[in-house]
């Protein structure tokens, strides 16, 4: 009687207590069915080769009730195999099969929200199998069994934490440099928080073999309740490693240390929620809870509901994360700041899609479709650690020269391209494998066999083309940055006038070489491709073998332009970059094509010249450049002080730490040029490398411009000497008319050289 009341008193509240506690794994534990073993007659078969005599030798050995039973036997395996094919024909329009699954999905929610009043009394009688399966096993052994397990476990999870944590201090105290020295110290930590949960796992499931025998409700109980802990504690140890809550300097997302934590408790509650609901599920079930109650409805409104109600309230976090560290253009800021929402869909469309599957009695693979989830929802993150890793795996030395350095940079970007395929053909393999999909098998048996194969295949054809595509990108983009900075083309200064600062003979040919192998790597991959799907490629080779002679014969002016193209670059008659001049146009070298050529005009127009035009040409940007500048200096001026002046001037530029080593000869003065009316043109000249001739220019003006003001020299201006008419012997002999214009002009210079004088100044004789 005692007993009894026990057990009625005490099912509600242990029914409670498992639901809180169960944990992750399908429950092991099987009943034994009896078995029977008898002696059956061997049905006749028929044997595997069949041929005439075969056949008429097994038919001869057997009676006539054995032949017609291997006939029906026959004949049922054609009726299953062809009801199977008529089963697997689905003649539904798309809007009949859409109206299915919506009365489905409603039956299903019909039925669940029916099922809640009876849910506790069903969990009653769940824990009533379990106190009967139990037997006379007093309650409380139970209960003690849960608290020296779990508490068994904790306390060796202790005593290895302290045992390793002079490691563990070791790690803490650190200051990381970089990510590879934040990945290791990370990952330092990581191994040694989860030595204490493997810890408290062994010790949690050997204190409870050692107190229950295996496969009882007790063991599998308390099994599951040690294995929920332990989901709960590894997913907190992961998020750790990744978001770092405590330690901002190893964090290696761009969030704060309040994100952070948010995200850490919540990831946490989703892995626990996630492991004790589908303990739940299990343990009912094992232990004969209904399974028309719909409960595993309900477990996964709160899964997909946690989930989605955290992707919102962190989307500031989220967007961040997805921003990562480094500079981002304003697509990938307006794909970071809608991703969030766009995650929330994804989750609300996959708890629709398992619903549907659920409600159609489709089998449910949820492992593969939550991994499938959780693999988009992190391509962004993993598309923003990418470059991260890269660039720490292969840094840019900042000692390098400028060149060397936009190499680096160069092929970090091609690196973080080609590192996308491995990453790609990993997760496809990994989600195909989930999914139980074996592409191998795929290729090779089965309907479809010889299309699969040509599919892989040409996928693999693929990703090897695209690898070689990006190997030459990456060789092409290293050579292209050095050609810049050596060429100057990402300096802010000005470049004006003729001449300029032309590139490397390699870095001119290197983007006309990269179309080439682009265009024979593309045409390569798409005939294999072709060859793989069973297209004749023979009759396209043979086509484009007679195009070639078409051309060849029928375009005799592209066939010049494209030989004088190739002599010209084979003689480096010009590079990319350079200045030239062809008769009747001049400019700078921007483009070069196969056939042609493209001239930037200093003033802007852009020229584009065939190959086959060009009868002669001229480089200003070979070698040197003399830099040639007049100064109209006055009458009084001392010449070859002014002399001496500009050569100690030439020195001291040429002993400047920025300017000297542009020279290669310093500033001089050639004496006086040419004398005008009003002013001795004296000139000044230096000689250096095209393109560095502006600039220094502008540095010598600057400098001789304060020379002169510093020793009184003084720049001359223009001068008009005007005569005015008053003398009348200047106008002996001259006629009444040209005499009239005379004084009309007179007096009209009079007139403007008066009212350019100081108030109160007199008049002069202007001559």
């Amino acid at each position: 009687m005692v007993r009894n009341w026990l057990k009625s008193a005490c099912l509600p509240f242990l029914a409670l207590l498992l639901v809180a506690f169960v944990g992750t794994e399908h429950a092991t534990a099987q009943v034994p069915l009896p078995t029977t073993t008898g002696e059956q007659e061997s049905a006749p078969t028929l044997p595997d080769e069949l041929s005439h005599e075969a056949i008429r030798s097994v038919l001869s050995e057997l009676s006539d009730a054995q032949v017609r039973e291997l006939l029906l036997e026959e004949l049922d395996k054609q009726a299953d195999a062809r009801q199977a094919e008529l089963a697997s024909q689905d003649n539904r329009s798309v809007m009949e099969v859409f109206q299915d699954w919506g009365s489905a999905l409603a039956l299903s929610w019909y039925r669940t929200i029916v099922s809640v009043p009876v849910l506790p009394g069903a969990a009653a009688d769940a824990a009533g199998v379990f106190m009967e399966r139990r037997g006379d096993k007093p309650l409380w052994a139970f209960f003690l069994g849960i608290l020296a397990a779990m508490g068994g476990g904790l306390a060796t999870s202790w005593v290895v934490g302290r045992l390793v944590k002079k490691w563990a201090d070791r790690a803490w105290d650190a200051r990381p440099e970089g990510l590879w020295s934040r990945v290791k110290l990370l990952a330092v930590r990581f191994v040694l928080q989860s030595t204490t949960l493997v810890a408290f796992l062994i010790a949690g499931f050997s204190i409870n073999i050692l107190l229950n025998e295996r496969f009882t409700p007790d063991w599998m109980t308390i099994r599951f309740i040690v294995q929920a802990w332990g989901v709960i504690w590894f997913a907190g140890i992961c998020a750790g490693f990744v978001l770092a809550p405590v330690r901002t300097e190893l964090r290696l997302v761009s969030v704060n240390d309040q994100e952070a934590w948010f995200l850490v408790k919540r990831i946490m509650m989703i892995f626990g929620w996630s492991a004790v609901g589908t303990g739940i599920y299990i343990w009912l079930a094992v232990f004969k809870f209904p399974q028309d109650t719909q409960y595993g409805n309900w477990i996964g409104i709160v899964y997909y509901g946690l989930m989605a109600l955290t992707l919102w309230q962190a989307r500031s976090a989220i967007t961040s994360m997805v921003l990562g560290e480094g500079e981002s253009g304003p697509a990938w800021q307006r794909f970071a700041a809608a991703w969030p929402k766009i995650a929330v869909v994804l989750v609300l469309l996959n708890f629709l899609l398992v619903q549907i599957l659920y409600a159609t009695n489709v089998p449910l693979n949820l492992n593969a479709l939550d991994a499938t989830l959780i693999v988009i929802l992190a391509l962004p993150l993993v598309e923003v650690a990418v470059p991260s890793v890269v660039k720490s795996a292969w840094p840019v030395n900042p000692d390098d020269d400028a060149g060397m350095q936009a190499a680096h940079r160069a092929t970090q970007n091609g690196i973080v391209r080609v590192a996308r395929i491995p990453i790609t053909v990993f997760l496809i393999l990994g989600l195909a494998n989930l999914w139980g999909l074996d592409l191998h098998n795929l290729a090779s048996q089965g309907v479809g066999a010889q299309l699969a194969g040509s599919v892989i295949q040409s996928f693999v054809i693929l990703l090897v083309g695209y690898a070689l595509w990006e190997a030459v990108s990456i060789a092409a983009e290293r050579q292209i940055a050095i050609d810049r900075v050596m060429s100057g083309a990402d300096d802010e200064e000005e470049m004006e006038g003729e001449g300029g600062k032309g590139g490397t003979r390699l870095g001119t040919l290197t983007p006309l070489l990269r179309g080439i192998a682009h265009f024979f790597i593309a045409l390569l991959a798409s005939l294999a491709i072709l060859g793989e799907l069973g297209v004749n490629i023979t009759p396209l080779l043979a086509g484009a073998g007679v195009i070639g002679l078409a051309i060849g014969f029928g375009a005799q002016t592209l066939v010049r332009d494209v030989l004088s193209g190739f002599f010209f670059l084979i003689d480096d008659a010009f590079r990319k970059g350079e200045y030239i001049n062809l008769a009747d146009v001049a400019g700078t070298v921007e483009s070069i094509s196969i056939r042609s050529m493209q001239l930037r005009h200093h003033n802007g127009p852009l020229h584009t010249i065939p190959f086959g035009e060009i009868k002669f040409l001229t480089n200003y940007s070979r070698d040197w450049v003399m830099m040639k500048l007049p100064l109209r200096v006055t009458y009084d001026t001392d010449v070859e002080k002014l002399r001496k002046m500009i050569k100690k001037l030439g020195q001291e530029m040429l002993a400047d730490p920025e300017l000297g080593p542009k020279f290669l000869q310093p500033l001089k003065s050639q004496g006086v040029i040419q004398m005008e009316d009003s002013a001795m043109i004296v000139r000044v000249k230096f000689m250096t490398r095209p393109g560095d001739q502006w600039g220094l220019r502008t540095k010598v003006f600057a400098k001789i411009r304060e020379l002169f003001e510093r020793e009184g020299i003084k720049f001359a201006h223009r001068e008009v000497t005007v005569r005015i008419a008053n003398d009348p012997k200047d106008e002996e002999g001259v006629a009444p008319e040209e005499h009239q214009r005379r004084l009309a002009a007179s007096a009209a210079a009079r007139s403007v050289t008066e009212a350019e004088l100081p108030a109160g100044a007199a008049p002069a004789d202007a001559r």
